[in-house]
């Protein structure tokens, strides 16, 4: 197993490997772990093949070691990516492509009922199988989809309907509702969870309702070349939310698959040709402009779907149920959102308490860490 791992290394890194390096000097009798850091050391981009930070690549090592000498149960490994796209970080390193060229024969022949029993595991492969396809292996790897058919039904709250917006009342009415009764002062709006409503101080970067989300389907839209159609789990009830991202031309539909993002959740569904969008994903622009690049904003890796993301400093306050597209609380609050040199994905602004006070940049962040982009500092996000 761990021979065809190298295999798999060489193949995937192969571009990345130095003009004059000499991939044939590799000794394949290393252990793997071994292996991949002289491959790493052949390459531009060692990072790529080991992890971006000390951490990363002390787990890359770990995995690496564990592949090398396998024994563990599907079950064991199912569960350990229940809560993962990638065995490190958010990028495949050269655990992933171990891990997958080692068990990729065994779980891509599982039967239906085995799928069903190891969802975890069969996602995670199915994933690295469309990364990995065409890779030069004897078998060679295809790409595989996990047996749907069969699979337990899910048991999920009926879907509430959505309230009907009442028409415009006639300017008279308006100015006769917005005038308070004699003797009664006029009630503030309530917030989400019972928070105390914000100041009237303009718009606050909480009213904006943030959650980790996990992209569970995507397909292109049938009447729009740059969009995506996505199903995006928010850890609700009544299933994922449809939701529809201008990224086609900016990343690639394997990388979205499966992939753990940040979703703005009180949007207005609009209609986009002809499917209605139930959010947006934040993503961050290059600082140069989107033809360099646009990449989804990512949440903590330990992070569970559904949690909800504040501004650091803000977290005492509750988003708003709706934003009201007419009093364009995002558009407003939208502009100081930003990358910091570390690449952590921030607002920039004071705290609440301080309206006037010092602006700096406040993490988006859960209660597991901060979001962050994967490349993009000084972004903007949007």
């Amino acid at each position: 197993m761990a021979q065809r791992a190298r295999q798999l290394l060489v193949d995937v890194y192969a571009r990345a490997v130095r003009e004059g390096a000499a991939v044939g000097s590799l000794n394949v009798q290393a252990p793997l772990r071994a292996y991949a850091h002289d491959l790493a050391a052949l390459t531009d981009a060692p990072e790529r093949v080991l992890g971006a930070s000390d951490a990363e690549r002390a787990e890359t090592d770990r995995w690496l070691d564990e592949v090398d000498g396998m024994n563990g149960s599907l079950e064991t490994l199912d569960r350990a990516l229940a809560s993962r796209t990638f065995l490190v970080g958010n990028a495949p390193t050269a655990a992933d492509y171990s891990l997958f060229a080692s068990l990729y024969d065994v779980v891509s022949t599982l039967p239906p009922a085995a799928q069903h029993a190891h969802p975890s595991l069969v996602r995670y492969f199915s994933h690295m199988s469309h990364l990995s396809a065409g890779a030069q292996l004897d078998p060679p790897v295809t790409a595989f989809e996990p047996a749907f058919d069969g699979f337990p039904r899910i048991a999920r709250a009926a879907p509430v309907k959505e309230k009907k917006e009442k028409k415009d009342a006639a300017p008279k009415e308006q100015a006769a509702a917005a005038a308070p009764k004699k003797g009664k002062e006029p009630k503030a709006p309530k917030q989400k969870g019972g928070a105390p409503p914000a100041a009237e101080t303009g718009p606050l970067p909480s009213m904006v309702d943030m959650r980790v989300g996990r992209i569970v389907d995507i397909q292109r839209h049938p009447d729009a070349d740059a969009l995506y159609l996505e199903k995006v789990d928010f850890g609700e009830p009544d299933g994922p939310r449809t939701i529809l991202s201008g990224l086609v031309h900016y990343v690639p539909i394997e990388e979205m698959r499966d992939r753990r993002v940040v979703g703005i959740c009180n949007l207005k569904p609009v209609a986009m040709r002809g499917i209605k969008s139930f959010g947006m994903l934040l993503c961050a622009t290059h600082k140069d402009g989107k033809e360099h690049g646009i990449e989804p904003v990512q949440p903590p890796a330990d992070a569970p779907v559904g949690e909800r993301i504040y501004v650091e400093g803000y977290e005492h306050l509750a988003p708003l149920e709706q934003l009201n597209p007419k009093k364009k609380i995002f558009e407003a609050i939208q502009p100081n959102y930003c990358t910091t040199d570390d690449r952590t994905a921030a607002w920039f602004g004071p705290l609440p308490d301080a309206p006037d006070g010092e602006k700096a940049p406040r993490a988006l962040r859960t209660a597991q860490g901060p979001c962050f982009a994967a490349t993009f500092t000084g972004a903007t996000l949007s």
